[in-house]
């Protein structure tokens, strides 16, 4: 093996190389500049080496990140395309609930409208809408969906907020129809409940509404409301709901009870055997009130039944929606 060795004056350094087997000596001669800066230089090359070697180390990991973020990118785009076609499928959702709605409101709508054009009677007030639209459900509130302050220009998944915007926009004014629909049914609800649509009793009519001649005086007369003949003892239901005014005695009718059921309509009910109301009581369709007798002014057992709207007295058959047409053959 050979050695190196160095010897170095101000002026110049001289390096001896000795070989490891029996040879000739060498010496080279090298000026102390030129051996300094090649020191120099040779310090600078491995700074850069190791520097250009670290830094590309660095660019290695750097690209791994990439490339797995591109991978993560890939993913979350995959997923924000699936996110997008359910909240389609929630905007279509939406769209049939909104369909539903508005085919709901025309039936019942409609539905009102044969039951008031054949009984004259109208809705009720705009106030009396407005409250119980108001009982419903409050006003829905729109929803934000990012937090105050964020720029929604700079998000990566805007058109996903942007969608979702629009469904919570539209579920908002879905809302605000079903709180609508709800009010117009709790009132078309009301009215329907108030309007005295069922048969007070089983029998049969012995005299209708209108002029007629008087059993009694033998001349004509107005006639109020309908005689439906039954035995002693029949039940008698009311034909909606409502509030009972009146129960007692009353001249030509005998036994006698009155009820009112909203919208200005009362029912009155003569000629009773027992009365099982009291006045200040709440009634509902269907629920015994009397039993047929012969009380007052008659020429047998059976119920006078008037009905009154606004005080003017309408013929009974016109609400009842669901007689038979024997019932109403009179």
């Amino acid at each position: 093996m050979k050695s190196l060795n160095i010897f170095r004056d101000l002026k110049k350094t001289t390096v001896v190389v000795i070989p490891a087997e029996s040879g000739q000596t060498r010496q080279y001669q090298v000026p102390s500049m030129l051996w300094s800066l090649s020191t120099t230089f040779a310090f600078i090359f491995a700074g850069m080496s190791g520097f250009f070697a670290f830094d590309y180390y660095q660019l290695r990991q750097i690209r791994k990140s990439y490339y797995r973020m591109m991978i993560e990118n890939e993913g979350l785009k995959g997923e924000a395309r699936v996110l997008m076609g359910n909240l389609d499928d929630v905007k279509k959702s939406l769209k049939r609930v909104q369909d539903y709605t508005s085919k709901l409101g025309e039936l019942t709508s409609l539905r009102v409208q044969r039951v008031t054009k054949k009984t004259g009677l109208g809705p009720i007030s705009e106030d009396e809408y407005k409250k119980i639209q108001n009982s419903i459900a409050p006003n829905a509130e729109p929803v934000n969906y990012l937090p105050l302050g964020l720029n929604s220009d700079t998000l990566t998944f805007r058109p996903v907020f942007d969608k979702l915007k629009d469904i919570g926009d539209t579920s908002n004014n879905h809302s605000l129809d079903l709180q609508r629909l709800l009010a117009s049914l709790s009132q078309q609800k009301t009215l329907l409940n108030s309007i005295p649509s069922i048969t007070p009793v089983n029998g049969w009519i012995t005299s209708g509404f209108g002029v007629r001649i008087s059993p009694f005086t033998g001349k004509r007369a107005m006639h109020k409301g309908l005689d439906v003949a039954s035995p002693v003892g029949t039940a008698i239901f009311s034909p909606a709901d409502g509030v009972v005014v009146f129960t007692g005695a009353k001249s030509g009718f005998g036994n006698f009870v009155m009820i009112a059921h909203g919208y200005g309509i009362l029912s009155r009910y003569g000629h009773l055997a027992e009365n099982l109301v009291e006045p200040g009581q709440k009634v509902k369709r269907g629920e015994q009130i009397a039993t047929v007798g012969m009380t007052g002014r008659t020429t047998g057992p059976h119920l006078h039944y008037e009905v009154v709207v606004d005080g003017r007295a309408l013929d009974p058959k016109k609400f009842i929606l669901d007689a038979s047409d024997d019932w109403l053959s009179l």
